[in-house]
């Protein structure tokens, strides 16, 4: 639902930004990301020509929040952008809570795989500075989420679902997207990155 309305929200824009934007609906994450191996075997565009993979895998649900995280930001100057774009919208980027790590979040969806196809890729995370509730509550609700309600038959709409904090999440990466697709200047690699050779390699092979 979110990147429908992603999708609405640049089509209503009054001039289309200069880059064309990709809206993916990808499945089998869970079964070794299926989809989007799918996807970049058979391109709609050439890989070289894609310039990044924003990964939207759930939003923010809790509640509103003062700050965002980006998995895998530190890896390309995606983390400038997106830096850029919770400053627009009144956020600050921390980075991955303690309790977690930053190469098993990034290898547990779908922009892993655009990363090891080369192409600079970031997923968006709310952070634990929520509106409403001090840090260890935020912890502690997250961590009793994972273990006790997610992917299980009590993952479903009888949770309570903050729709503003949803919207907000929404609009944090539909800035990250337009800031992204008015630039002339692709992000990158930085140096020493794991994903940079196949970058290289793409673009030197024009795939």
């Amino acid at each position: 639902a979110a990147l429908l309305e992603i999708a609405r929200a640049f089509s209503e824009l009054p001039t289309a930004p200069p880059r064309t934007i990709i809206f993916l609906f990808l499945t089998g994450e869970e079964k070794g990301l299926l989809g989007s191996r799918y996807y970049l075997d058979n391109p709609v565009q050439p890989l070289y020509k894609t310039i990044a993979n924003v990964n939207i895998d759930g939003l923010a649900m809790f509640d509103t929040f003062n700050d965002i995280v980006g998995i895998g930001a530190e890896l390309s100057t995606l983390g400038d952008d997106l830096r850029e774009a919770a400053s627009i919208n009144g956020l600050a980027v921390s980075p991955l809570p303690a309790e977690f790590t930053w190469q098993a979040s990034f290898a547990r969806s779908d922009q892993i795989a655009f990363a090891q196809a080369g192409i600079p890729s970031l997923l968006t995370l709310e952070g634990l500075d929520y509106r409403h509730s001090d840090r260890d509550s935020a912890l502690a609700r997250v961590l009793h989420w994972n273990r006790t309600i997610y992917h299980t038959p009590f993952d479903d709409l009888q949770q309570s679902i903050d729709e503003k904090a949803m919207a907000q999440h929404a609009r944090l990466i539909f800035t990250l997207c337009r800031l992204l697709a008015d630039r002339g200047k692709s992000p990158e690699w930085h140096p020493g990155a794991p994903y940079l050779y196949e970058r290289l390699q793409s673009i030197a092979e024009k795939k």
